[in-house]
C-alpha cells in the first residue's frame, strides 16, 4: 500500500476504533472508561485457554467460565496468552473493527461512508457492542463467511486461499458456520462446500493429534448432548429456537431439538432457493441467520450477522420492497435488543408473563419468518414470477 492508501486506511479506521474503546469501557459490568480498563470476560477465557494449552493442562477443566469451543479453536488463543493483557485487549478491539470494515467494504461501502457505517455499527448495534465488550469472536465468524464467499470487490486481485477454506476453519472453531458450507454444497457450488468440509475435518484431526484427551472429552460430550453450558439455554439472551422452546415449555426436550433441526433444514433450503434465484449475497446472509436460529445457544451478541443484513437491505434498492422493509425492521430489532429490559437469570425466565415471552422471543420468530419469506419469494421467482424477489429495472 502507498502512503496515501495507508493514510486513508487510518482515517477510516480510527473513528470506529475510538468508538470500540468507548463501548469496551462501558458495556460490561466491571469495566471502567476512565481509567480505561474493559472487563473483557471472554477474552480472558481465551487467554487462560492459550496459557493452559502451552502448559499442557486440561483446558476443559479450568476454573471459572468454561472453554466451550472445539479443541482446534484453542490454537488461536495462544498468541493472546503471549502478550500483555492491555495489548491483547487493544488488538482484539482493532481486529473486530477491521473485520467489520472488511465486511462492509465487500458490500460496496467506501471512504467516509465506510468509516461512518462501521462506527455506527460499533455504537448502535447491541451484538457488536457486546462482541467488543466481552471480547467475543462473532465478528471473526461472520467475516470468514463473507470474505470467503460473498460476491463483491476484493482487496486482493487473487484469492489467497481456495474458496471454502475460511468457512471450514470457522466451522472448526465454532460449529455454526457449517450451515454456510451446507447451503453452498446444495446450491450447486460443490467445490467450496467440499473444501469447507475437508478443511473442517483436517483441522479437527490436527487438534485430535495434538490434544487427544481434550478432543475426546469435547466431542464425546457434544455427541451425548452436553454443549458445555446446557444450564444456560433458558437464559433470556439466548436468542435461538431451542432457547425459546426451553423458556416456553420449562425444560430441554426432544421437541426443542426437532424444532432446531427443522429450522436448520428450512433455512438451508431457503438459502439454496435464494442463491438459485441469483441473489448470492442475500443467500449467504440467510444461511448465516439460520446458523444462529438453529444453534442450541445463540447469545444476542452472536448476531453480528445483523451488520451485513442491514447493509445489504439498505444498499440494494432493487430487492423486493416488502422484504427489504421487513428485513430492516427485523435488523433494527436485533440491533436494539429491546428484550434486554427483562429480568434474567436464576430461572426467572420460566416465570415470565405472556407479554414477557412475546418480547423475549419476538426476534426469534421474526428472524425465522424473514428466512422463510426469502425462500418463498425465491421459489416464486424460480417459478416464473420475475418480480417476486427483485423489482425490474426501468429503462431510462
Amino acid at each position: 500500500m502507498s502512503a496515501k492508501q495507508w493514510g486513508g486506511f487510518w482515517l477510516q479506521f480510527l473513528p470506529a476504533f475510538v468508538a470500540g474503546l468507548f463501548v469496551a469501557g462501558i458495556t460490561i459490568p466491571g469495566s471502567s472508561l476512565w481509567p480505561w480498563w474493559p472487563n473483557m470476560i471472554d477474552l480472558d477465557v481465551y487467554r487462560r485457554t492459550g496459557a493452559g494449552l502451552l502448559a499442557g493442562t486440561d483446558i476443559y477443566a479450568a476454573e471459572g467460565l468454561p472453554w466451550i469451543y472445539p479443541p482446534f479453536a484453542a490454537f488461536f488463543t495462544v498468541p493472546l496468552a503471549l502478550v500483555p493483557l492491555l495489548v491483547a485487549r487493544l488488538f482484539w478491539i482493532g481486529l473486530c473493527v477491521v473485520l467489520l470494515q472488511a465486511i462492509l467494504y465487500r458490500l460496496g461501502l467506501r471512504g467516509w461512508v465506510l468509516s461512518a457505517a462501521t462506527t455506527a455499527a460499533v455504537l448502535l448495534a447491541e451484538p457488536v457492542r457486546e462482541t467488543i465488550g466481552f471480547g467475543q469472536l462473532g465478528a471473526l465468524l461472520v467475516a470468514a463467511a463473507v470474505l470467503d464467499s460473498m460476491p463483491g470487490e476484493r482487496l486482493f486481485r487473487r484469492r489467497l486461499l481456495p474458496e471454502g477454506t475460511l468457512v471450514g476453519l470457522a466451522t472448526a472453531v465454532k460449529l455454526t458456520p457449517a450451515t454456510v458450507a451446507a447451503y453452498q454444497f446444495f446450491a450447486g457450488r460443490r467445490r467450496p462446500g467440499l473444501v469447507a468440509f475437508v478443511t473442517f475435518v483436517a483441522a479437527t484431526l490436527l487438534a485430535l493429534a495434538v490434544m487427544p484427551a481434550g478432543s475426546i472429552s469435547y466431542w464425546g460430550g457434544l455427541l451425548s448432548g452436553d454443549s458445555g453450558i446446557n444450564s444456560g439455554i433458558t437464559f433470556y439472551t439466548n436468542q435461538s429456537v431451542m432457547g425459546m422452546w426451553a423458556r416456553l415449555f420449562g425444560e430441554l426436550s426432544r421437541g426443542g431439538l426437532v424444532a432446531s433441526a427443522v429450522v436448520a433444514l428450512v433455512g438451508i433450503a431457503s438459502a439454496v432457493l435464494v442463491h438459485r434465484a441469483g441473489e448470492e449475497r442475500l443467500a449467504l446472509v440467510v444461511a448465516g441467520l439460520t446458523s444462529l436460529l438453529a444453534s442450541p445457544i445463540s447469545w444476542s451478541h452472536h448476531y453480528v450477522w445483523v451488520v451485513p443484513l442491514l447493509a445489504l437491505l439498505v444498499l440494494d434498492r432493487g430487492l423486493n420492497l416488502s422484504l427489504r422493509v421487513a428485513g430492516i425492521l427485523y435488523g433494527i430489532w436485533v440491533a436494539a435488543a429491546p428484550f434486554k429490559v427483562l429480568p434474567g437469570g436464576d430461572g426467572v425466565e420460566l416465570t415470565y408473563a405472556p407479554w414477557q415471552h412475546v418480547l423475549d422471543n419476538l426476534g426469534i420468530v421474526a428472524g425465522f419468518c424473514f428466512v422463510v419469506a426469502c425462500g418463498l419469494l425465491a421459489w416464486r421467482a424460480r417459478r416464473g414470477d420475475s418480480t417476486a424477489l427483485r423489482r425490474p429495472v426501468l429503462a431510462s
